[in-house]
């Protein structure tokens, strides 16, 4: 080994020394000159822990954060005594140097749970703090867990945790969009059978049910389609409060004299009576309201079906969304060996869990896509690409139970990268297989 290679790696190994012991130790505090004023360093070190918290930094290294703003109190506490300024400012550059290493350890918090992070966030948005306030305190209670860990770089351990954690905020996430928008409709659906409706308005009753159920089904497949949740849940509560309405007035009708109840008999036969092409309208649309609840049936199905394939995977092995009418799993958990289509032992669980998926689907047509990152040439990659789609769609047939199959395999190439090419991290996205179910709709 040459001189050069020895001082180079003497370099690097001196680097990783340095940032094991800095991770592993107390920060660095930095002293303020004395020309510092006290007052305007604990103003500035206030504001620096208030933009801090705003960017979840005390839940993303929550030991350091909590140093910083121990020391801030103690600067504060200093400041209001009138210590010496010099007592003040080291309260201060201490409570400078454990924000700084929170900080650091929070950017790296979300180098590696940013899933996790991107999960809670929208379980907020949605107020899941409020609406599932035990349980998103116990998830919280998780994620400092897991957190801690990163700060002591134990990185293996907050991996392993991260994929059940953000299952845990998305399912508080999707409780809490259906609170929002479903429980008016429930709430006003129980005070209507309180009252009779199972007896008085049964068919209105049926129809506010089914409403609920639907709108219940769109959210689970659908949580951040905004518009279409909001008019979903507001024809269900119109569907309600319709069932309390008719409930009572058919209630009513108990008092109502043989006279009237004959007058109102009489005016109902002349409207009947009118107009044959009135009859033939209202044929025309119920018809029409058939197929549109045979459509939302087929819907409902489909989107039971999407959520319970998306419970089968962690976080880590695939995600599961809707495309149009089709399902796509991408399979984050498939490994190949550099530049080979050869599936690992290690696939198959994960792709017993897509034949499972695909068999809950019925009858209905697969394709496999398989996808590269941008080294190498066009041809390779469009030939390695559709190698590895092959190889997934032949383990597929062979573990299936019912043959054949309707399955299609094919090469992408680089074609439609998800992320740029220029980076390690958007080539290993890039880099992936996907499996699209074209579900038989009932």
């Amino acid at each position: 080994m040459n001189r050069i290679t020895t001082f180079r790696m003497n370099m690097v190994f001196g680097f990783l020394i340095t940032a094991v012991f800095a991770c592993s130790h107390g920060p660095v505090v930095q002293d303020f000159p004395d020309t510092a004023s006290a007052k305007d360093e604990v103003s500035k070190l206030k504001v620096s822990l208030a933009e801090a918290k705003e960017n979840q930094v005390d839940i993303l290294a929550l030991t350091y954060f909590k140093e910083a703003t121990a020391s801030f109190r103690d600067a504060k506490s200093s400041l209001d005594s009138e210590d010496d300024a010099k007592d003040t400012l080291r309260d201060v550059a201490e409570g400078r140097a454990n924000l700084g290493q929170a900080e650091k350890f929070a950017k790296l918090s979300r180098a590696n749970i940013g899933d996790v992070i991107t999960a809670r966030n929208q379980a907020v948005e949605a107020g899941a703090p409020k609406l599932q306030k035990s349980d998103f305190k116990k998830a919280d209670e998780n994620l400092l867990e897991v957190t801690a860990d990163i700060e002591k770089n134990e990185l293996g351990e907050a991996i392993e945790k991260r994929s059940a954690l953000q299952l845990a905020y998305l399912d508080l996430e999707l409780k809490s969009i259906k609170q929002t928008r479903l429980s008016a409709a429930q709430a006003t659906i129980a005070k209507a059978e309180k009252e009779g409706a199972e007896e008085f308005a049964p068919r209105s009753l049926a129809t506010a049910e089914k409403s609920v159920q639907d709108t219940d089904a769109y959210i689970t497949a659908n949580r951040h389609s905004t518009a279409e949740i909001d008019a979903r849940s507001t024809a269900t509560i119109a569907a309600a409060d319709h069932l309390l309405k008719i409930t009572r007035d058919a209630k009513s009708g108990d008092k109502t004299s043989p006279e009237e109840t004959a007058l109102q008999m009489e005016r109902e036969q002349v409207k009947t009576s009118n107009s044959e092409e009135e009859v033939a309208e209202g044929e025309t649309a119920n018809k029409a309201l058939e197929a549109k609840n045979a459509k939302l049936k087929s819907e409902q199905v489909f989107n039971e079906r999407f959520e319970a394939a998306r419970r089968q995977f962690t976080a880590s092995e695939a995600e599961v969304y809707k495309q149009g009418d089709s399902l796509v799993i991408r399979l984050r958990g498939l490994e190949f060996p550099v530049a080979k289509a050869d599936l690992q032992g290690s696939s198959f669980p994960l792709l017993a869990k897509v034949q499972r998926v695909i068999a809950d689907f019925g009858k209905g047509s697969i394709i496999v896509e398989g996808h590269t990152d941008s080294n190498g040439g066009k041809v390779l990659n469009e030939k390695l690409s559709a190698e590895r789609a092959e190889a997934v769609k032949q383990y597929l047939l062979s573990i299936s139970k019912e043959q054949p199959m309707n399955i299609e395999a094919v090469g992408y190439g680089y074609q439609k990268p998800l992320a740029t090419n220029k980076t390690p991290g958007g080539r290993a996205q890039n880099r992936r297989v996907d499996v699209l179910i074209q579900a038989a709709r009932i």
